[in-house]
């Protein structure tokens, strides 16, 4: 298992990461001439992923599968393109994987938010989702919000390197020694069992999965769970959406097109029930990528 990593530590590299991401972002590897729609239906498109449940991971057969899967596969396939790889790298990878243009587009479920808008381009957004905390059975500590966490002082929150989670946490009070970083989910649910930390808060969908890979041993979604509140006091909600291309506005305009009428088919959803969802993950219609990277 790797070593877990301290906040104060990923912070410098994280801001040195997307420094050189933004200088690649320039030189993208694939033609921004040509464009992903041409690429696609003649190659084919890469499409990065986290091994992440349930986003886009590997099943018990060895194939690639989740919802962040199927729904490119019915986003693209309505466009010509039939062909996608879905290459593995760790979360943190994501966004300067795409700039360097190591693969074509985001697969994995990646939030929306201003600092990766400057690096990277969005589709439009698929779900929303509020955050989540697992903890020790019977939730010893009584963690319900990140204000619990910053007020107890030693309790220990782990959490994922280059996500929201990390900023969400500094926002709320909660010291760098007391925020642990782990590359794969699963690593944070085996320090809990372990008590190397004392409480994991990713995105509610993730934890709903760590409960799967869990059943049988004594840890528990905290509930009720208090969502950090906007400027006007109502619960902030985070934004799934693909990453793509920041200068290939025909392949956005195409891929989001396709997006809204999957959505107004019914058939979005569908998908996602099929993965835990339900309808209140959906997000308002009118929410867009521009609205969320202008906020």
């Amino acid at each position: 298992m790797p070593f877990p990593r301290t906040i104060a530590g990923k912070s410098l590299s994280l801001s040195a990461v997307l420094g050189s991401a933004l200088l690649l972002n320039a030189v993208f590897s694939f033609s921004a001439v040509a464009g992903l729609l041409e690429k696609g239906r003649s190659q084919g498109l890469t499409a990065g992923i986290a091994n992440e449940q349930p986003y886009a991971y590997v099943g018990t057969d060895g194939k690639v599968v989740g919802a962040n899967v199927e729904i490119l596969r019915a986003i693209l396939e309505p466009l010509g393109i039939s062909k996608v790889e879905l290459p593995i790298t760790e979360f943190g990878s994501l966004v300067p994987g795409l700039a360097a243009g190591r693969f074509d587009l985001i697969g994995a479920g990646l939030f929306i938010n201003p600092a990766r808008c400057k690096v990277i381009g969005y589709s439009n957004p698929v779900t929303r989702s509020g955050g989540a905390f697992l903890v020790k059975a019977g939730n010893p500590l009584k963690l319900h919000s990140l204000k619990d966490v910053a007020a107890n002082g030693k309790a220990r929150l782990a959490t994922q390197p280059g996500s929201n989670q990390v900023q969400e946490a500094k926002d709320s009070g909660i010291s760098n020694g007391n925020v642990v970083l782990f590359d794969k989910d699963t690593e944070a649910l085996a320090a809990l069992q372990a008590d190397r930390v004392d409480v994991v808060y990713f995105p509610d969908a993730e934890i709903i999965g760590l409960l799967k890979k869990a059943e049988g041993t004594p840890v528990e979604r905290a509930l009720p769970f208090e969502q950090i509140p906007d400027a006007d006091g109502k619960p902030t909600w985070n934004y799934h959406a693909y990453g793509l291309p920041k200068n290939d506005p025909a392949f956005t305009q195409a891929f989001n097109e396709q997006l809204a009428k999957l959505r107004a088919s019914g058939d979005l959803l569908k998908i996602l029930q099929k993965y835990g969802y339900t309808e209140n993950e959906l997000p308002p219609a009118d929410v867009t990528a521009e609205q969320r990277c202008n906020r």
